[in-house]
Parts: structure tokens; C-alpha cells; sequence
């Protein structure tokens, strides 16, 4: 019998984890908000930029390139001093556990956040377990309703950059107790998706 939610899995695991020969993505911590480079430059170096969430001092962009050094040599031709580049293992997000996919745009009255969750090895971690990880996310979610809304998160080996809609940093930390995920650095953001 063909079981559509285990196809999916699949399907989202092989469209989303990174293969040897090809282009990865990378999320990249920056102490300002991100100054794309010129289309030339990015267009010489191989990266593409996928998101930007920006705030002040604590800012983020995710990129697509073929390795670490092209993202580093970029930066560096581009005079912009990363804090921390990350290679990502994998997204999760709400589909993965078989919830809804986040709207378009932020509901009415909520900020986006990325909230960074120190969980070592995450990006590793087998598919049932990114599922059952997602599906808590999803839980907790219909617990709290309408005050929050999961993006999707970008998991490395590191830890996780978790992108939510909420009201408020304290409907993120009830969220993140209700599902059993660590909290770390909660950076209220500004999201572009490219």
C-alpha cells in the first residue's frame, strides 16, 4: 500500500539535504543587517541569496553556494565580516510532521523572530526523528492558536535557526516549553525571501 505521508518525508529529506558535488545552502550570522553585494559579484563567486532576516545588530542571511570557501571568499571581496557561517543539514518545517504549511505574510499583529536552538548533532539526526521533532512544533502551535505561526528552520549540526510569527518573545518561549525545544538567542527580524 502506498503510504503519501512516508513518500513525502522522503520527497522533503532528498529535495532539502545537501549531495556531494552540488550546491548547499549556508546560513550566515552577521553584526548588521546584510549588504547584498552587486548581482556581478555574487554571479562570479556562485552564491545566490535565498533569505535575508534582518535587525540591528544581529542579523542573518542564507545563502546558496557551492561550499563554505566561495561564501567566505564572497565576503571577504565584498568587505563584510561574518560572525558565524553554518552549513545547512536540512528544513524542517510544519509540512515535514504533516501540519500546515506558515501563510504568505505575517498575520496581523505578529513579528517575525528567529529563534536559534542549541541542539547539537539536529541536522544529522535521522528523518523520524525530524518528524517527530516537527510534529511537537505543529502540537504546540494548535495549543497556543492564533498567537503564533511556524516558517520553518533551517537545521545544521550545530543547532537550528527556527523562523516563527508570533506576538510576542514570551508566546515563543511558552511554544518552545510546550514542544520540549531548548531556546536560545530570540532576535526579533525583518524577512526576505529572494
Amino acid at each position: 500500500m502506498f503510504d503519501f505521508p512516508s513518500f513525502r518525508a522522503v520527497l522533503i529529506t532528498a529535495l532539502f539535504t545537501p549531495v556531494a558535488g552540488f550546491a548547499g545552502q549556508f546560513v550566515v550570522e552577521l553584526e548588521a543587517p546584510f549588504e547584498a553585494p552587486s548581482e556581478a559579484l555574487l554571479q562570479q563567486a556562485g552564491v545566490s541569496i535565498d533569505e535575508t532576516l534582518s535587525a540591528g545588530p544581529d542579523s542573518y542571511v542564507v545563502l546558496t553556494a557551492d561550499d563554505e570557501d566561495a561564501v567566505r571568499d564572497l565576503f571577504q571581496v565584498a568587505a563584510i565580516t561574518p560572525e558565524k557561517i553554518s552549513e545547512v543539514l536540512f528544513i524542517n518545517s510544519p509540512t515535514v510532521g504533516g501540519g500546515q504549511a506558515a501563510g504568505a505574510e505575517p498575520r496581523d499583529g505578529h513579528q517575525v523572530f528567529v529563534i536559534e536552538r542549541p541542539i547539537p548533532g539536529v541536522g544529522f539526526f535521522g528523518l523520524d526523528k525530524k518528524e517527530k521533532i516537527s510534529k511537537g512544533s505543529n502540537a504546540a502551535v494548535a495549543k497556543l492558536g492564533d498567537v503564533i505561526e511556524w516558517d520553518h528552520s533551517y537545521l545544521t549540526g550545530e543547532g537550528t535557526y527556527c523562523i516563527y510569527r508570533a506576538d510576542n518573545p514570551d508566546t515563543l518561549r511558552e511554544h518552545g516549553a510546550l514542544a520540549g525545544a531548548p531556546i536560545g538567542k530570540i532576535t526579533p527580524v525583518s524577512q526576505k525571501a529572494n
